[in-house]
């Protein structure tokens, strides 16, 4: 259910408070990128309807929905397949690679039978169309020198490239750490036993690498790859969840993806509302114009969102904000723009 104008004023009130008193020209947005774990996904990691029709209906009066997430590509086809909305911007592997995703000829427009194909079918014909727009790739040095130190600590590491992940599994506790990431994201892994030296060797470079390990070393692997990669050389993701770290090429991080997006999109970063709750949101929040944490979110998230709802990500949270920023008259569709230039002409 929408929610009513108390919920609005309580939504926007806190924004308000934010916004220097020198500014009197109300601010308007153009598009919103929504994280998937912990924010646009309940704790099923489901779209829930009621969200996916709203999105679907501000898309469809010309207002830009876009996908940020950490997840691999393949991790995402279900959830736009809920969504379907064509050509919908999809920036994932933590703002490595973006993409338009648009279902299939065959897909099935009933929204539950077409997140069903996106997951199970390998058909060619069934698959999504993929416009790419993006891919930054971890350097090759990178990735051999954090092939050596897993090799040395006992890590396990998940490849990704394009629209595969591969791992190179070596015992119990390593094929435990990759089923618990298929269980999570419904992606499959393919082991490889050469350290994915056929992959190297023809320059099939990744979008980014997993460290995977037992969450007792948490701590250890945190410390061992800070020190083994300075800042300039790779980024380093503290994972979602605790037993993996995620690393991506020095230029890239989810705020560094949305503004690749957004030239794609010709959309300005401060007409860009950006919903997340994760540490690996920080940078795709600050870059954003208004950037929003779900109440569930971590620490270190709200302390830096110019919004902290009171909602979670189970509560509908982006869509809440959307409401009431749309209720407030903030948000700008492509309709009324066309309008405003036709009279701007006259």
């Amino acid at each position: 259910m929408p929610p009513n104008s108390k919920d609005a004023d309580v939504v926007i009130a806190e924004r308000a408070s934010k916004i220097p008193k020198t500014m009197t020209k109300q601010r308007q947005y153009r598009m919103v990128a929504l994280d998937l774990d912990g924010t646009l996904l309940s704790t099923k990691r489901k779209v829930a309807d009621v969200q996916a029709e709203y999105l679907r209906g501000l898309s469809e009066k010309g207002f830009h929905v876009c996908i940020a997430t950490g997840r691999a590509a393949t991790g995402t086809y279900d959830h736009a397949a809920k969504l379907q909305i064509p050509k919908l911007p999809i920036v994932c592997s933590n703002g490595s690679r973006g993409f338009f995703w648009s279902p299939s000829s065959s897909m099935s427009d009933n929204d539950a039978d077409a997140e069903e194909d996106a997951k199970v079918n390998d058909n060619e014909d069934d698959r999504p169309i993929i416009e790419e727009l993006f891919h930054h790739q971890v350097p090759k040095e990178v990735v051999q020198r954090t092939i050596r130190m897993a090799n040395e600590h006992g890590f396990c590491i998940q490849y990704y490239y394009m629209d595969h992940v591969y791992a190179n599994q070596r015992n119990e506790t390593h094929y435990k750490c990759t089923q618990m990431y298929t269980d999570y994201t419904g992606v499959r892994i393919d082991h490889v036993d050469d350290d994915f030296k056929e992959l190297l060797d023809k320059d099939h470079l990744p979008s980014k690498l997993l460290l995977l390990f037992d969450t007792k070393d948490a701590a250890k692997a945190r410390k061992t790859a800070s020190e083994e990669f300075d800042p300039t050389e790779a980024t380093i993701v503290k994972g979602y969840c605790t037993w993996f770290l995620e690393i991506l090429s020095a230029t890239s991080n989810k705020g560094i993806g949305l503004r690749h997006m957004c030239e794609q999109l010709n959309v300005s970063l401060d007409e860009v509302i950006a919903v997340g709750d994760g540490c690996n949101d920080i940078e795709f929040l600050q870059m954003a114009g208004l950037g929003v944490a779900v109440q569930n979110a971590e620490a270190e998230v709200k302390e830096i969102a110019d919004i902290n709802l009171q909602f979670t990500n189970d509560d509908h949270g982006p869509m809440r904000i959307l409401q009431a920023l749309e209720e407030k008259g903030e948000l700008v569709f492509q309709e009324e723009e066309e309008r405003q230039l036709i009279v701007a002409a006259c």
